[in-house]
């Protein structure tokens, strides 16, 4: 019988990685864009803030993805620096 190794959790971490950007740009998308939506309806003025809505949930998903990816990268510049 062969023995299996432990997988790493670096093995893992672009999938990982993959699905939280893909909450961080979806959930935006879904409160902004379906409140807009809502608050038409509510209104009777549509599209306005659908189209508001959908572009709050473009510029704060863009915001979301850009602070995750400068975490990300100074995490790994923090490990390849050498410690003095």
């Amino acid at each position: 019988m062969k023995k299996t190794e432990p997988k790493s959790d670096k093995q893992w971490s672009p999938y990982s990685l993959a699905l939280n950007i893909g909450y961080m740009i979806v959930t935006p998308i879904l409160v902004f864009g379906i409140g807009g939506v809502l608050l038409d309806r509510y209104l009777s003025v549509f599209p306005i803030f659908t189209f508001i809505g959908f572009f709050l949930a473009m510029t704060s998903g863009l915001v979301i993805v850009y602070k995750k990816s400068k975490d990300m990268i100074e995490g790994i510049n923090s490990q390849t620096t050498p410690k003095k």
